[in-house]
Order: structure tokens, then C-alpha cells, then sequence
């Protein structure tokens, strides 16, 4: 992935998009293997899969916004 993806909101519930939040734990997926943490990664995969495969919506996530206010 290599850049910090878009911030997208839900413009009813102020929550990230299912697929906003999905390339957010992607990317962190992505850097937790870079610094070698690799069952950090797989596990920030698992939730990055299962937020793609599931329906579209929000989700609400204080540790996602904590990420997101860490690399903005």
C-alpha cells in the first residue's frame, strides 16, 4: 500500500466507511510487519478482511481513530 489512505466518513453517523476503515487497518497491517510485529499484522488483517467481506456501513473505533490521528 505504501501511502496513508483517505479518510472517509459516514456523513449520518460521523463513523468511518466500512471500506475507509478497511484500507486504514490495511495499511496498519502493513506497518506492524514492516516493524516486524507479525502477530500484530495478522490480526490487523483478519479485521481488515473481515470489515471488506462484511456489508457496507460505519463503524466506530476509538483504537482505528487513535491510528488515524497518529498518521495524519
Amino acid at each position: 500500500m505504501g501511502r496513508i489512505p483517505p479518510i472517509e466518513r459516514c456523513a449520518l453517523t460521523g463513523g468511518l466507511t466500512m471500506e475507509s476503515a478497511a484500507l486504514w487497518y490495511y495499511f496498519l497491517a502493513e506497518e506492524a510487519d514492516f516493524e516486524g510485529n507479525l502477530e500484530q499484522c495478522k490480526s490487523l488483517l483478519r479485521t481488515a478482511d473481515e470489515l471488506s467481506a462484511g456489508p457496507q456501513g460505519s463503524i466506530h473505533s476509538s483504537e482505528l481513530e487513535e491510528a488515524i490521528k497518529k498518521w495524519s
